[in-house]
């Protein structure tokens, strides 16, 4: 920032964050006081604080129409009955079509990996390692994603924050590279929810922003009851 200051480059950074609460993982908070410091010297700073989220609604004209078509065709289903997969096309694979991949250094146990579609679960891909740069390697190989097994963002427990964090990434990546994603879990998969007490330092808004273009699969009871009489 200085050395752009020095050169005369004029700044615009956004953030979802005031400048005092930036990189809000306790971790890591005191290694960037520094740069806060810098951005409120440096800095105008300006707070958009209205009732409307516009990264839901982005102005005409500012994205090609077809750019996140590939995104919007996803959905987020629950709580992933055979009936519901099946109606989108989706089939669980067995245990015999598990395979191992390793886009970097981080192996990765996936359930099924044919030539265009990964399906993965949510502890495998974001519970553990991974990184960024897995999911940027990963996503040049397969355009079509299925997320499953994931947990309740309503549960402040189900998944730890660096997990919930690996998930942000996953869905920046995957909505930025126009990929397909189907999200699986019991739910409630919703993240446009208020942090509770137990929430550690994630940004759920912005997941909910990325995710909202995704619609929604619910059960048809009767076609539930009659897959669970085996018709």
């Amino acid at each position: 920032m200085r050395t752009a200051a020095q050169r005369r480059v004029s700044l615009v950074v956004t953030s979802n964050y005031a400048p005092d609460d930036l990189l809000p993982n306790p971790l890591w908070h005191d290694h960037f006081l520094p740069t806060i410091e810098a951005i409120k010297d440096m800095m105008d700073v300006v707070e958009i604080n209205g009732s409307t989220d516009f990264r839901r609604y982005p102005a005409t004209g500012t994205r090609p129409a077809t750019e996140t078509g590939a995104f919007r065709s996803g959905r987020i289903i629950s709580p992933g009955t055979r009936g519901q997969l099946g109606r989108l096309g989706l089939f669980r694979p067995p245990p015999a079509r598990g395979r191992v991949v390793q886009p970097t250094t981080q192996p990765i146990v996936v359930k099924n990996s044919d030539p265009d579609l990964l399906w993965v679960g949510f502890a495998e891909l974001c519970g553990g390692l991974t990184s960024t740069s897995d999911f940027l390697v990963l996503a040049e190989t397969f355009r079509t994603w299925v997320i499953d097994d994931v947990p309740s963002p309503a549960v402040g427990d189900a998944a730890s924050a660096p997990a919930w964090q690996r998930f942000s990434n996953v869905v920046d990546v995957l909505y930025d590279q126009d990929i397909t994603l189907f999200l699986i879990g019991n739910g409630p998969l919703d993240w446009d929810i208020e942090p509770n007490g137990n929430a550690l330092p994630v940004d759920l808004a912005r997941i909910a922003s990325r995710l909202s273009p995704l619609s929604r699969s619910h059960p048809d009871q009767a076609l539930e009851r009659e897959e669970a009489a085996g018709r």
